[in-house]
């Protein structure tokens, strides 16, 4: 796992920042312009045979790096305010969230935006299920599937299985 470094996320050059990407993603997800130039514009480096399906959002977009072949699904939510590096053959489903930052513990300092993160990386062959959430620092070894709804807070070994968050059944009693 990556060490977590702190900033702050209301520094006025972030706010720049954020603020043309959220312009391109808007630009991307209305149709405005050509997707695969827009893409280039917006994310570091895009590698051969992408495909993105639907709306995306990312916070800088400057930080994302996708690698060839890489199949992105609807609603993906990028937090890039680290590097979010994203390996060849990469699957990821619907609604799944990367995310490399986390606002600080302490609301005093929460209420100063003060963040800390680390980058994600996603190695090559990785398949990641609808509604997955990747937290700050990780990495998602080669060859791994993570699975629907997962919330993936360590790193994951090399051709490994991810799942969890399996919903239980409790009776309703007539007060609810």
């Amino acid at each position: 796992m990556s060490e977590f470094i702190n900033f702050n996320a209301a520094e006025p050059d972030l706010v720049v920042q954020r603020r043309a990407a959220r312009d391109l993603c808007y630009s991307i997800n209305t149709g405005l312009g050509d997707r695969g130039s827009l893409f280039q514009s917006l994310f570091g480096s895009v590698g051969e045979g992408f495909e993105q399906w639907g709306n995306i959002f990312c916070e800088f977009g400057r930080n994302i790096n996708i690698g060839n072949q890489v199949f992105i699904n609807a609603n993906g939510v990028f937090l890039d305010a680290f590097e979010i590096n994203i390996g060849s053959h990469v699957f990821i489903g619907p609604n799944v969230g990367i995310y490399t930052s986390n606002h600080d513990k302490d609301l005093v300092r929460r209420r100063e935006y003060a963040e800390s993160g680390a980058p994600v990386a996603i190695e090559d062959d990785v398949w990641i299920g609808g509604g997955a959430i990747i937290l700050p620092g990780v990495t998602v070894g080669k060859g791994s599937i993570i699975g629907a709804g997962a919330v993936v807070a360590r790193s994951v070994p090399a051709y490994s299985k991810v799942l969890g968050i399996r919903a239980q059944v409790f009776p309703l009693t007539m007060e609810g």
